[in-house]
């Protein structure tokens, strides 16, 4: 039986509006602001500074260098004041995920032992909870749900295992998607509200595939028979368990922003690789505004690129020509996270050649001239 291609099984895609959208977005010409942008705030001697998530009440997370260059998880609340969470001990942490309960779940590595996986709480910072009770084994959290369910992936070097955490039951093992695959590595990227876990498993950097599960049974599945047989894997899902992430384009052989449908089919976000000739999909909030980098299309996810671009209402934007103004930055690289609100957290290079953060908030209609009136 001969494989099948993006190019064959794209037309079965069941979300016929969704895929409509999506194959008449382009990317859009500078014009009017859209967003206005805000540097998040710096840390005094710190370096590296990174904040990579962010929930609806608008608190953030992420990590930076400290003046020893240890790695510290941070936190950053509404009133702009930056927390350092707690570790066990001297080492690395960053924290890559917030609920909107402000539960916040990050890494910590002491040279030593293997990686643990933390929970914090943004009420008490200097309080963390350790997800295994297994120091032999690396943890590895990648996100939180508003029930305060943990996902990521765990085990060994090079032997990770899909596992999915909860109050009541700890560290569950969800396996691989098929344990008779040798040196096969599974992983969960995200879960929503209702439970759905989106990730992806490999055998190598250059054989990923997107995966699906749920909370409450322990398997990993393929997203779809497609993903199953073309490179792709899933990073973000939103309330109504849309995804996104890469998958190989259908015309050459780079991996590009996607969106996943119910059925795990996947499709193109059109125009979303702006000028360049990969890119990923990192996030998509429950509106279905999807943010994402033009550049690159990495198998372990989405990463920084050349550019940053957004996909509203039908159309793909280069974040960089639409903010009110750009300030310290050249250009952006990255929209990592969105919330409810269609904020967006984001990063980009300074003028200086280093890196920063950035929030990005909706400019509302005048609502003075909504409806045409300007006299």
């Amino acid at each position: 039986m001969t494989a099948p291609t993006a190019r064959s099984i794209l037309p079965r895609l069941r979300l016929a509006v969704l895929a409509a959208a999506l194959a008449a977005a382009g990317s859009a010409a500078a014009g009017t602001p859209l967003y206005h942008l805000t540097v998040v705030p710096g840390i005094p001697d710190a370096s590296s500074v990174q904040a990579v998530d962010i929930n609806d009440a608008g608190q953030m997370v992420g990590g930076y260098l400290d003046a020893d260059f240890n790695g510290r998880a941070a936190f950053w609340d509404t009133d702009g004041s930056v927390h350092a969470l707690g570790v066990p001990g001297v080492g690395d942490g960053f924290a890559y995920a917030l609920n909107n309960q402000g539960q916040i779940v990050g890494s910590f590595m002491d040279y030593v032992n293997p990686t643990a996986g933390l929970l914090w709480n943004a009420a008490t910072p200097d309080e963390s909870t350790n997800l295994s009770s297994d120091p032999s084994v690396n943890v590895s959290p990648q996100d939180i749900n508003d029930s305060g369910v943990v996902v990521g992936g765990f085990g060994l070097p090079a032997q990770s295992r899909a596992f999915v955490w909860t109050q009541a039951d700890g560290l569950v093992d969800y396996g691989v998607a098929d344990s008779t695959v040798e040196f096969e590595q599974a992983h969960w990227s995200a879960v929503n509200t209702s439970g759905k876990l989106v990730g992806g498993w490999n055998v190598h950097s250059s054989d990923i595939h997107a995966t699906v599960g749920m909370v409450g049974t322990a398997v990993v599945l393929p997203m779809s028979d497609m993903a199953a047989q073309l490179p792709s894997t899933a990073v973000g899902v939103n309330a109504a368990g849309i995804a996104v992430g890469v998958g190989l384009a259908d015309s050459h052989p780079d991996l590009v922003p996607v969106v996943f449908a119910a059925d795990g089919t996947y499709s193109e976000i059109a125009g979303a690789t702006l000028d360049q000739e990969s890119g990923c999909a990192a996030a998509i909030n429950d509106a279905g505004v999807i943010v994402g980098s033009a550049g690159i299309g990495s198998a372990s996810g989405c990463a920084p690129g050349v550019q940053a671009w957004v996909y509203r209402d039908g159309t793909v934007y280069d974040l960089y020509d639409v903010v009110d103004d750009p300030g310290i930055f050249t250009r952006f690289q990255i929209g990592r996270a969105i919330n409810a609100s269609g904020v967006i957290l984001g990063a980009g290079v300074t003028s200086d050649g280093s890196t920063a953060s950035f929030v990005l908030t909706p400019i509302a209609a005048d609502a003075v001239f909504a409806d045409g009136f300007d006299g």
